[in-house]
């Protein structure tokens, strides 16, 4: 332990900037290494890497090394010490607060699922074993002071996506914005009141297409900074009439954008001849000029 950590020491003297940070890959062997001796290297080392200097990064760890290191990674002052764990979805919104153990970090991450620790039961909490608003896990973050954990997942649900045992997604009463038009576009799928827009759109392929390509010609002309946003709002509610009917969530379009940043070589992004003339075509059908 002593050796990496020195080893870490020397190598934060050669980082030249501020923003430049390290990462120091560990592997262990089990023959070799006791749990205790990786999880103690671990916490060491985060002391060292906090503000961002570094990360640690474990080759071929079991679920067991890995949640442990999650813990190392940690502090609590609370005497139960339970960490406090915020659960989130993939676009960042909070779903309520709830408590981690190290057993629980491990049984997580063991079964790909949000699993908590249950206060009132004293045990394991494998969320929606009992309602059926299970979780799929996606990762786990310690925060800049240690003290907080975070779940990154997607809400499931037999009947409604909802976290809270009131059944709304989150603990703080119904969603906003994105999320609540989210909601109202897949209610409306299932069942839409007579004469509803939005049901017109979902039977109508030509219609969809066509308003979002004059939607977004108009947020393209747009110069006020209030006509931009109005503009915005009618693209993105058209955008998401188009995600919700093919089974797409805010949730996945954010990991797309998360993966996009990952990607090496980007297109160049040049604009595309063919789509412009399409584009053209349908704007004319419901030009003024047209009667339309």
């Amino acid at each position: 332990k002593d050796t990496i950590v020195e080893t870490a020491d020397n190598m934060l003297t050669l980082v030249p900037q501020k923003g430049d940070k390290i990462i120091l890959e560990l592997a262990f062997s089990s023959a070799s290494s006791t749990l205790d001796h990786l999880t103690d290297t671990v916490a060491e080392l985060s002391k060292k890497f906090k503000d961002g200097k570094g990360n640690i990064a474990l080759i071929d760890p079991t679920v067991a090394e890995l949640g442990m290191s999650f813990a190392a990674c940690m502090k609590t002052d609370r005497e139960d010490g339970l960490y406090t764990t915020v659960v989130c979805t993939r676009s960042g919104e909070a779903l309520g607060l709830v408590y981690s153990s190290k057993e629980s970090i491990i049984a997580a991450l063991e079964c790909g699922r949000g699993v908590y620790y249950s206060r009132s039961r004293k045990g394991l909490w494998r969320k929606g074993d009992t309602s059926g608003h299970y979780q799929t896990l996606h990762r786990l973050d310690v925060d800049c002071d240690g003290d907080a954990l975070r779940f990154t997942v997607t809400q499931k649900g037999d009947d409604t996506a909802a976290f809270c045992h009131l059944n709304t997604l989150t603990c703080w009463g119904e969603p906003h914005g994105l999320r609540h038009l989210e909601g109202t576009l897949q209610e409306r799928l299932k069942s839409a009141p007579e004469g509803s827009y939005t049901k017109r759109l979902f039977d109508d392929s030509d219609l969809l297409r066509d308003k979002l390509v004059e939607e977004a010609q108009e947020l393209s002309e747009a110069t006020e900074p209030k006509d931009v946003a109005g503009e915005l709002a009618d693209v993105l509610y058209f955008a998401m009439v188009r995600a919700v009917k093919a089974g797409v969530s805010i949730d996945d379009a954010v990991a797309e954008l998360d993966r996009r940043t990952r990607k090496v070589t980007r297109r160049k992004g040049d604009s595309k001849a063919f789509r412009i003339a399409a584009g053209n075509e349908i704007l004319s059908k419901s030009s003024p000029e047209n009667g339309e």
